[in-house]
């Protein structure tokens, strides 16, 4: 028997007719290779394992493309192998390579580098130089030797596409099996610390196993199927040709293929490079890949992790301007024990890792994630990284649950730990429903566990947890602030016009330490659900402190004006460059439909005090209410709160009031300053004193301002706010200071550049309360009227400039000024349209003084004359309390006045212990920016602590002279403004104002009346009505701005009756003795006494028949011939014969007051005894000349004629006895 030497095993090579050494009639060509033992074949890991280097010896640089030709040659017999072999890997990663281009062909990781053979072997073939012994160049070696191998199934290769995997070789193509793998891809792969590459269905790509075709992706098999239809006569003869034709027509199990798919349902890959190509084998055979959109719809159409959202603000997804047509995400979580079909025909695998994602809160896109467990499926999804932070914020209190929404029904003190992200995709109230937070104890360790359940597709729920240990330092952040918000209230009316009125300023007091790295602005932002997905917070400009973060407190405060409505407000804060967030989600009180209440109301901005009323309906009878502010429930179950605190509010047994619970440190935890602040800066929660709080109207005129500030436009509280809290103010206010009497800005300190902002920024606040009042009241903005009053003597150019800054805010609170009475209501006029409703008959004469802290204004209302006349002056409270006058003529700041330097005396006699209002009284006394006015509010306000009514009464009654000559003051001018007008007395003398508060110091009701009369009969003949009566009202401050709502809500009929009043002014000049007038007939054309220009006389008064005379020298009341605002200041200046005669008038009147027998009696059963004593104090020798009435009225002339060009407006009577009452009480006190 011959021996035949051979590799192959083929049976149809005959073993006959062998003689010696003889040649194979073929060579090992056909089949015949086939048949060669394989001496690798093994079990995976032995023939297995040699795959990814074999064949790298052999001498061609295309042998690997033909060792994968072979195994494709070998397979094909061999579709289900009893043992592995290196055969049936190469084939199986043959596939691999062609199902990671099916899936992810033109995904970022795989990248493309064409060798063009013309252009590479001409370059080879061109070289020169560098030859060996003279003879060619080894390059050119190398081509010829190239070209040799581009024969037989090569020769049509014009270009081989280079394959790679994240920038590792991994393969390219070839003409025989498509594609081949590299030798080197597994080594480099790990060196470059690469992850495998995944199918679509999860599994490991280019292992040591062999995956045959019937058990790939649908969708891939198909492909290769029409891929083999198309190409079929393209494709040179060789195994893989062998093998397709093989699985498909000739296999027992054959691969699923989808009917109603052709070649056009998939889509060429693209070669993206200096010029996008089609990745081709040969010429016009490209490879394709899935159409993403299939994938994408077989995930979001079949996938049971499809998230089941409740808004698709995450589908407003964008980059560069352009959508990114994001789909429904998935809801994936690591190691999600939950069983459902995940992508194609692959359910999710529980020990599936989700390695952390770029941030979606940092640009990052949802449209641009890769799933996770499987390879290059670009489609959306969410885990638990994106819905819930990694550490916890805590502030130093128990936050507001009630307000805004915490995670609990319970007490929390952190901050919400979910990322904003989720509201790309649901609601508050999902949130409420889904998020759980709960506390256990694990040993010594106190753990916080937040758990979301996500819904997904068949009312199923995958959860995201999280779990942060309390006792690791880097789990939390203390964040050591304060957080409040004015309105708390968001209209969802669809009206852009009150939309518009969705603005906020967010108070936030830092105290936190240096670690948190908090910055006013970064630290802070503020969005709508629907601005979240890409990341656009609201435009809110970046807040300079208020407050410095320096003093006792070490805290400074922020002041966020945000333009719009907002749904959020996140925290960043951040320490070792780990990055600490919280949300804020306010639970605003929603207002949905408009309002139908007629709300009217009437600003009294006084000297000392403001004070608002309104009424809320246009029936008559319906008494006008002071303005308050409660946590009472006013509109369904929504209450009226305008400023809300991040921290709760106290609800112990302690707080035995509404406002308690907003005060008491126990509410402000670690926090106390916090509640300082708010008094101070901003707007207390509680507003009335019904409710416990001290802050009620009528409020203090007076602003809180930072010093050294500057008009900005904006600036109220992030520079100046209402001073809510000067009467509970204690200890030093560091940057800021109060500053008082408003009113008068304009004129008592003209030059000063922040008294515009200071007047708008009071008024701003007073329109913001009004307008939330509306708003959370159920009223009708465009059925809202608001007036203003103010006192006839104002000068015209300081009402302009009140007027132009109400104007201005107006525009900034309500957009408009549509709703706002620019005509003031005179304070004189509208007292009375209150009292005809409380007792006053409306059909008889009246007079009502109303005393302001600055102005009196007095009205007659002469009805049996059909006669309505005003007049109005500066000869009010200040001029009792305060502090004279400086030496320019305008109000001192001194705090010498009699009644303080006798209280602080009569203070140390007191036995009681020291309290809380103790300090503030020090405060004010040290206080250089406060006057003695100031104090004396104060110790008006609590003079149940103070006792300082009793330290008049009791401790030195003659200083109540200064009282009662005040008010006599204003009935002697008034008697002489009635007879210059021949009128007769009223009935009815009526007092308002705050001001007129000291008259229940004179006496009872019953003892004003007599004493009154008294007055009457000392200044004139002129007969006293027998039910004259002096009213004095309870509330006198209110009942100004009561008397102006009802005003404003009056018929026009009523209205009109008083729109022919005159304002008139009596000039303040003596009258003259009948006896020593002459007849009218006899008169000379200039009278002496008055100067040149007077030469009008009143007429002798007249008395009914009967009527008792009384004792009073019969006088003529003879006005001096000023036109009221049309002579000039200027043009009375230099009538020394007018002054010399108020002045006279001056003496006169206090000579009938202090040395009348009755009132002297009078005086005296109120323990002032011998009134006569302080004329000599007063008036001195000559009272034109010296005494302290002269000085007074050389000072108050000074202030006024600083503006000489304008036009008188007041009486001049007054002047004498405002600086004078002060010196007078200092005189007594000492």
């Amino acid at each position: 028997m011959p021996h035949i030497l051979r590799i192959d095993t083929d049976p149809n090579v005959s073993q006959q007719n062998h003689n010696g050494w003889t040649g194979s009639p073929a060579g090992l060509t056909g089949n015949r290779i086939e048949h060669i033992p394989d001496t690798l074949s093994g079990a995976g890991g032995g023939a297995a394992g040699a795959a990814a280097k074999a064949g790298t010896s052999i001498p061609s640089p295309f042998a690997r493309l033909y060792l994968f030709d072979t195994a494709f040659r070998m397979v094909k017999n061999n579709l289900q192998p009893a043992e592995l072999s290196m055969y049936h890997v190469l084939v199986s990663h043959t596939l691999d390579l062609l199902e990671l281009l099916f899936q992810a062909g033109n995904s970022d990781d795989l990248t493309y580098r064409l060798w063009n053979r013309g252009e590479r072997l001409g370059k080879l073939g061109s070289a020169t130089g560098g030859s060996i012994s003279g003879g060619r160049h080894p390059h050119q070696v190398l081509a010829k030797a190239l070209e040799l191998d581009f024969r037989n199934e090569l020769a049509a290769v014009q270009t081989t596409t280079l394959i790679y995997y994240k920038n590792a070789l991994l393969g390219g193509t070839s003409p025989l099996t498509l594609v081949f793998t590299s030798p080197n891809w597994e080594q480099e792969r790990q060196n470059k610390f690469i992850d495998p590459p995944k199918s679509s269905t999860g599994r490991v790509l280019f292992q040591n196993e062999y995956v045959p075709l019937h058990l790939r992706d649908e969708g891939f098999t198909t492909y290769l199927r029409r891929w083999y239809e198309q190409y079929n006569n393209q494709m040179p003869q060789g195994g893989f040709k062998e093998y397709l034709y093989r699985v498909f027509f000739d296999s027992a199990v054959l691969p699923p293929v989808a009917a109603g798919l052709t070649l056009a349902n998939f889509e060429p890959i693209q070669v993206r490079g200096e010029s996008t190509s089609t990745l081709q084998v040969l010429p016009g055979m490209p490879l394709y890949r899935v159409r993403e959109d299939d994938v994408l719809n077989d995930i979001e159409e079949g996938s049971d992790f499809v998230m089941v959202p409740t808004v698709d603000y995450y589908t407003r997804e964008t980059i560069n301007g352009a959508a990114t047509d994001v789909r429904k995400p998935l809801a994936l979580a690591s190691r999600m024990d939950v069983a459902g079909r995940y992508v194609k025909n692959t359910n999710w695998n529980s020990n599936t890792v989700i390695m952390r994602q770029r941030d979606l809160g940092s640009g990052f896109l949802l449209s641009e994630r890769f799933l996770p467990g499987v390879d290059n499926v670009k489609y959306p999804f969410v885990t638990t990284d994106d819905f819930l932070e990694d550490f916890l914020v805590r502030m130093p209190y128990k936050l507001n649950s009630g307000r805004f929404f915490t995670g609990t029904p319970g007490d929390m003190e952190f901050l919400l730990p979910v990322r904003k992200e989720y509201f790309n995709f649901f609601r508050m109230e999902d949130l409420a429903r889904q998020l759980t937070l709960r506390t256990e104890d694990r040993g010594l360790d106190r753990i916080i566990i937040a758990s979301l359940a996500i819904p997904i597709r068949n009312n199923r729920t995958v959860t995201f947890r999280k779990e942060y240990n309390l006792g690791n330092p880097d789990t939390m952040l203390e964040f050591r602030a304060g957080i409040a918000c004015f309105p708390f209230y968001r209209i969802t009316v669809p009206d852009p016009a009150l939309q518009a009125l969705n603005e906020y300023t967010v108070m936030l007091l830092d105290g936190s330490k240096d670690e948190a790295n908090f910055h006013a602005a970064r630290s802070v932002r503020f969005f709508q659900f629907e601005q979240v997905v890409n990341n656009q917070p609201l435009v809110v400009a970046a807040p300079e402190h208020r407050t410095p973060k320096s003093g006792p407190t070490q805290a400074a405060s922020y002041y966020y004006k945000v333009p719009q409505a907002f749904d959020l407000l996140e925290v960043q804060l951040q320490r070792n460059g780990m990055p600490y967030r919280g949300l804020l989600l306010p639970k605003f009180t929603i207002i949905s439909e408009r309002g139908y209440k007629p709300f009217t109301f009437a600003i009294d901005f006084g000297t000392s005090n403001t004070h608002v009323a309104y009424t809320d309906t246009n029936m008559g009878n319906s008494d006008p209410k002071t303005l308050a502010i409660s946590d009472d429930k006013v509109n369904l179950d929504a209450d009226e709160l305008q400023m809300v605190t991040l921290n709760k509010p106290y609800d112990g047994y302690e707080a035995q009031t509404p406002y308690a619970r907003y005060r008491l440190g126990a509410g402000y935890g670690q926090l106390v300053e916090f509640e300082t602040f708010i008094r101070r800066e901003f707007v207390p929660a509680i507003i009335g004193s019904q409710y416990g709080s001290p802050f009620t109207f009528p409020l203090r005129t007076t602003v809180y301002e930072k010093t050294g500030s500057a008009d900005a436009g904006d600036n109220l509280f992030n520079k100046i706010n209402l001073g809510f809290n000067i009467d509970l103010e204690t200890g030093s206010t560091g940057v800021n200071r109060y500053v008082t009497n408003l009113k008068w800005l304009f004129e008592n300190q003209p030059g000063d550049p922040m008294n515009r902002p200071r007047v708008r920024a009071f008024f701003e606040t007073l329109l913001l309360l009004m307008r939330n009042k509306v708003l959370l009241n159920q009223g009708n903005l465009n059925d809202t009227k608001i007036t203003w009053l103010a006192p006839t003597s104002m000068q015209a150019d300081t009402e302009d400039k009140l007027v132009e800054e109400w104007e201005k805010a107006f525009r900034r609170v309500f957009k408009t000024t549509q709703y706002f009475r620019p005509n003031p209501v005179p304070e004189s006029l509208a007292p009375h349209f209150y009292l005809v409703t409380k007792g006053v008959k409306s059909f008889a004469d009246a007079v009502n003084v109303d005393i302001g802290g600055g102005t009196a204004d007095i009205m007659l209302f002469m009805k049996q004359q059909n006669r309505y006349l005003n007049t109005s002056f500066r000869f009010a409270g200040y001029d009792i309390w305060g502090g004279g006058l400086n030496q320019q003529g305008h109000p001192s700041h001194q705090k010498d006045n009699g009644f303080i330097l006798n209280y602080l005396q009569y203070r140390r006699t007191l036995s009681q212990a020291p309290a809380p209002e103790d300090q503030i009284l020090d405060t004010f006394l040290a206080n250089n920016d406060l006057s003695a006015e100031d104090i004396v509010s104060l110790l008006f306000r609590n003079n149940d602590h103070y006792k300082f009514t009793q330290s008049i009464i009791d401790g030195r009654p003659a200083l109540r002279i200064v009282l009662f000559l005040h008010y006599s003051a204003i009935v002697y001018h008034l008697v002489q403004l009635i007879e210059a007008n021949q009128m007769s007395l009223p009935r009815y003398l009526t007092f308002t104002g705050r001001g007129s508060q000291y008259l229940k110091m004179l006496g009872s009701s019953r003892r004003l009346i007599e004493f009154t009369k008294m007055l009457f009969r000392a200044y004139t003949n002129l007969p006293v009505p027998p039910d004259f009566e002096v009213v004095m009202s309870e509330n006198p401050k209110e009942t100004t701005a009561n008397g102006a709502v009802l005003f404003e809500n009056a018929s026009p009929l009523e209205k009109d009756k008083y729109s022919s009043r005159q304002t008139v002014c009596y000039w303040g000049n003596a009258p003259l003795e009948q006896k020593a007038l002459p007849q009218p007939t006899d008169a000379p054309p200039t009278q002496p006494g008055f100067g040149a220009n007077i030469n009008t006389w009143g007429n002798p008064a007249t008395y009914p028949a009967g009527e008792l005379q009384p004792t009073t020298p019969p006088v003529q009341v003879v006005n001096a011939p000023f036109e009221y605002r049309r002579t000039k200041i200027g043009e009375v200046s230099g009538n020394r014969t007018f002054h010399d005669s108020v002045l006279l008038n001056v003496k006169r009147f206090l000579e009938l007051t202090l040395t009348d027998r009755d009132i002297a009696y009078y005086l005296s059963e109120h323990k002032i005894q011998t009134p006569e004593q302080y004329l000599s104090f007063l008036i001195g020798p000559d009272v034109t000349r010296s005494g302290a009435v002269y000085d007074s009225y050389m000072l108050a002339r000074q202030g006024m004629e600083q503006e000489p060009n304008q036009a008188v407006s007041e009486t001049y009577f007054f002047l004498p006895l405002k600086h004078a009452l002060y010196e007078l009480s200092k005189h007594i006190a000492s």
